[in-house]
């Protein structure tokens, strides 16, 4: 039997063999075909079908084409796929479609319906093919999304009656989400979270379907609603929260600007386009009228936030952008091992993590990137406050657009640069991608006096000429300032208190109104630096559990606090959330500090990696340094499983941090070395907090009189040879030697260093001597072990050096012999930093031995890897090797500026002899323009460092 899934993304597989082709037309005709199995269909019908907009004889002609191909690329089929006069045929073929419509048809006659309900609820998984674009699946989609609706409304009463309430909940919470504007889910969970004693989560469920109401219809909930959720929560506070959608005022040219992206994106123009401006000025606003402009086109649409809160997930707005999708829509079009290397981001997906393996982020990215492409559909993704993103978000955002310039996407960021650091990683991700032009920034001002009228307008006030301009004037047209002013009760003429230069004052004048339940609740919320989920909420309460809803159901009505996503709220403006916050007293953040840090595991037991980092920091804010210290660690663990090696490293800094105040332990020494990894990979080994490291670690080694671990002396080692420090490179590489004695991996890594600080100094008898050394106590079964632990493969490198070392000797036959051995193994590794390693010392080979051809086929494909290879090393040499193609092109000045700009880069300075690499390019460069005087003046640099491999070519442009 062909088992097919119709529900969600279409599949097909014989057992445990998926035959589902890669061809869209080719997945539609099977997918017709399995929705009605073992039926002769017309062949004329099929063809009209998958070609609508053809002539009936080209329609035939693609279908016969189409057949012909489907046999040869899926021979399984062959056993189910009857072609007879003038008709096509599935046999054997059962489906998730048939097994639903079987279990309603039992579920209508059998005395108790609630198991095959549920059965049938089950296989639902989706909508029927949403995958699927062509217009034949409509009509049997609705179908079925009513049946599934209605199989939904009859199940959670029953469920709710035999004394099963958690079901119905995950039921009536199915149902929410086939139908998020049908009323009944709604009350249905209302009712349910109330008898199980949750009347926070009940409250918040009225607030969902308020907010859902108004974004997308622009109405309230009806009687019927609002009785059931009054009856939850009497209230004496008489406050209305007002009702409706506000509609959106001004910005036509911004929307127009965002439309007119959008349609080049879905022409297969990969863009970021980021809204920029100061706080309040409505750039979350005017992206969420955007997406939903998009959503009703039709198209696929995801929603992230990003929070400058310390301890924050990495990659948390990719996990967030995958679930606003949906697995359904992308599942099916990952192979296995992506699903798996998927699941370090979603534990919730039913597959087990792929393990750490070399290249493993790489494999991340491109596994996310093909669950978050359509094909050839537009997709619009949505990254709120972008400057807040981790710099593993801003890695992978560079990588999306880069590599899929020619996708059908468009990323919608908001964004304020200017209260970022300048090294930001969100400004090297905005820099970068401008200047490939793949990034649009859209600054937004603020609104005139005849807009400031319109808002106010559509918040239900008119002001006279003079109070308008008093309004305008004050609040300078900056609309989070208008809307709070107004919210906080001026109603024009007097002297409104509230209205000052100040957001904060107004802002604060409204927290002035609240109950103190609900500002206690507030300060906890704003305490939290991200959104917070209701259990949190519940469990962190000052004043307990039992005042969560009506504190919660104040803040929300009074429009501090808005639903979000994952049943969390979040605060309605970032402004508001600062000031709720610095109205707290040092003991009252202590105290909200501590609470959340106790609640965070309590309501995420069994997945404490996930809030690790939230803990630590809350617990440190509270003044509880030492026990925060193992959930740093805990959360940079859980980063490295993730592959950001950013925040491991960030994390371990803040541990390392939290035990100063008793320094020189062994304690202190451990987590010292556990951070050299972690930096190289983000920070390369140029890094100065890398040195500050090793510096201590070091110190604090022979005070305690213990030898260094392997990690510190490795990475102090290439830490001194990219500063030219080659002596003192090679006593730490001499050390590591003395370590390997009898381990493999740590002999061939300490001969590595000491044959490459011999290279540079061109020594060539003793870099021989040590690269041979590295090469013969290399195992191929330690290379795991090599890649994971240093992030390249020696074997690889020694070959490429020694390569080069012969060069220096006078051997250019061995040199060429050892050159392509490097290469071919660097491929056969399948380690892109490995490989593009190789190609840049082949490729200087190349240009000493001044084999041209050879060089172009380096450089362009050394070029193609920077894609996959981010580290700056290649990416500079690489420029540079473009720059000095181009000079002999005959672009000597842009040539020459390519270089000069990989010369400036501070990246140059990330791995051992860049700088000289360089310098070399240009000089090569220099003479091939007929630039005597640069020529010279480059060579006088190279001599004056401390790389001698290129003194003699060095010299021999100067005599000339």
């Amino acid at each position: 039997m062909l088992e097919a899934r119709l529900f969600g993304a279409f599949a097909l597989s014989a057992p445990d063999t998926p035959v589902t082709p890669a061809s869209a037309r080719a997945r539609s005709l099977l997918a017709y075909l399995a929705l009605r199995p073992d039926i002769p269909h017309p062949r004329d019908r099929v063809a009209f079908l998958l070609w609508p907009d053809s002539t009936a004889s080209q329609a035939r002609t693609n279908l016969r084409h189409l057949l012909h191909t489907l046999r040869r690329s899926v021979p399984a089929l062959d056993a189910h796929l009857v072609t007879g006069a003038g008709t096509l045929t599935l046999h054997h073929v059962r489906s998730d479609v048939a097994d639903f419509d079987a279990a309603l048809a039992k579920a209508d006659s059998a005395e108790d319906p609630t198991p095959w309900l549920r059965a049938a609820a089950d296989l639902y998984t989706g909508d029927l093919l949403d995958s699927c674009y062509d217009d034949w699946p409509a009509g049997a989609r609705d179908d079925y999304r009513r049946r599934a609706g209605a199989a939904l409304d009859r199940l959670v009463p029953l469920l709710e009656s035999s004394g099963d309430p958690h079901a119905a909940v995950r039921y009536a919470e199915q149902a929410r989400r086939l139908d998020p504007l049908a009323e009944a889910p709604y009350r249905n969970l209302m009712r349910l979270h109330d008898a199980l004693g949750d009347r926070a989560r009940a409250i918040r469920v009225y607030h969902e379907y308020t907010s859902v109401l108004a974004d997308e219809l622009g109405v309230d909930p009806s009687p019927r609603v609002r009785e059931q959720y009054e009856a939850l929560l009497p209230r004496h506070d008489p406050t209305p929260r007002r009702g409706g959608g506000t509609p959106y005022v001004g910005r036509r040219t911004e929307r127009q600007r965002l439309t007119g992206l959008w349609r080049d994106a879905a022409a297969g123009a990969s863009h970021l386009v980021v809204v920029t401006g100061e706080p309040g000025i409505g750039k979350t606003r005017l992206v969420e009228e955007f997406r939903h402009w998009v959503a009703h086109q039709g198209a696929a649409h995801a929603f992230a936030r990003s929070y400058p809160a310390e301890g924050t997930l990495a990659y948390a707005p990719l996990a967030a952008w995958l679930r606003d999708l949906g697995p359904a829509r992308w599942r099916a079009r990952l192979t296995a091992a992506q699903l798996a290397t998927l699941a370090v981001l979603l534990p919730e997906l039913p597959v087990d993590p792929a393990p750490p393996e070399p290249g493993a982020r790489l494999r991340l990215f491109d596994a996310v990137a093909a669950a978050l492409r359509d094909g050839d559909r537009p997709v619009l993704l949505v990254a709120d406050d972008l400057h807040a993103a981790d710099p593993a978000t801003c890695q992978f955002v560079h990588y999306l657009l880069r590599t899929g310039s020619r996708s059908p996407l468009l990323l919608a960021a908001t964004a304020r640069p200017a209260e970022t650091d300048p090294g930001h990683p969100a400004h090297i991700l905005l820099a970068e991608l401008r200047a490939r032009g793949h990034c649009t920034e859209l600054p937004l001002e603020r609104l005139d006096r005849a807009q400031t009228g319109a808002l106010a307008a559509r918040h239900g006030h008119s002001f006279s000429e003079r109070d308008l301009t008093r309004l305008h004037t004050e609040t300078e047209g900056n609309p989070l300032f208008i809307v709070e002013a107004l919210r906080a009760g001026w109603h024009g003429g007097g002297t409104p208190p509230v209205l000052t230069p100040r957001v904060q004052a107004v802002l604060e004048s409204r927290l002035l109104q609240l109950s103190d339940g609900a500002r206690e609740l507030l300060g906890v919320a704003a305490t939290a630096g991200s959104s917070v989920s209701v259990d949190v909420l519940a469990r962190a309460h000052p004043g307990g559990a039992d005042r969560v809803a009506p504190d919660l159901d104040e803040l929300w009505r009074r429009e501090l606090l808005l639903t979000g996503g994952g049943d969390t709220y979040d605060f309605s403006h970032d402004k508001l959330r600062e000031v709720a916050y610095r109205r707290l007293s040092p003991a009252g953040r202590r105290r909200n500090h501590e609470l959340l840090a106790r609640a965070l595991p309590e309501v995420h037991a069994g997945r404490l990696d996930l809030v690790a980092g939230q803990v630590a920091a809350h617990l440190r804010a509270a003044g509880k340094a030492d026990e925060a210290v193992g959930w740093y660690v805990r959360a940079a663990t859980a980063a490295s499983h993730r592959y950001a090696d950013a925040n491991a490293a960030d994390l371990l800094h803040q541990a390392w941090e939290s035990v100063r105040s008793d320094p020189g332990t062994d304690r202190e020494l451990e987590l010292l070395s556990r951070l050299p990894g972690p930096l190289v990979a983000a920070e390369g080994y140029a890094s100065r907090r890398l040195r500050t490291v090793l510096d201590r670690a070091f110190t604090i080694a022979a005070r305690l009189g213990t030898e260094p671990g392997a990690p510190l002396l490795r990475a102090r080692a290439m830490a001194e040879l990219s500063r030219g420090e080659f002596e003192a490179a090679r006593e730490s590489g001499a050390r590591l030697c003395a370590l390997g004695a009898d381990d493999n991996v740590l002999a061939v890594e300490g001969h590595f260093v000491q044959g490459v600080a011999a290279a540079w100094r061109n020594e060539t008898a003793l870099a021989r001597m040590h690269l041979r050394a590295a090469v013969d106590r290399y195992r191929p079964e330690n290379r795991s072990a090599h890649l994971l632990a240093y992030s390249q493969d020696p074997q690889v490198l020694c070959l490429a050096r020694l390569a080069h070392v012969h060069f220096c000797s006078g051997e250019p036959a061995r040199a060429r012999t050892l050159q392509g051995r490097a290469v071919e193994l660097g491929r056969a590794v399948g380690h892109p930093f490995t490989l593009a390693a190789a190609l840049l010392f082949a490729a200087l080979l190349d240009l000493d031995l001044a084999d041209l051809g050879s060089l172009r086929g380096r450089a362009g494909e050394l070029a193609a890897l920077c894609d996959r290879v981010e580290a700056p090393p290649i990416r500079l040499c690489a420029q540079a090797m473009t720059g000095y193609l181009a000079v002999l092109d005959g672009s000597a000045g842009p040539g020459l500026d390519r270089i000069d700009a990989a010369l400036a880069d501070p990246g140059r300075d990330s791995a051992p002899g860049v700088p000289a690499i360089l310098l070399r390019i240009r000089l090569a460069a220099a003479q091939a323009a007929g630039l005597t005087g640069e020529a010279t003046a480059t060579a006088r640099r190279l001599l004056a460092g401390n790389v001698r491999v290129w003194d003699a070519t060095a010299r021999e442009a100067l005599s000339g």
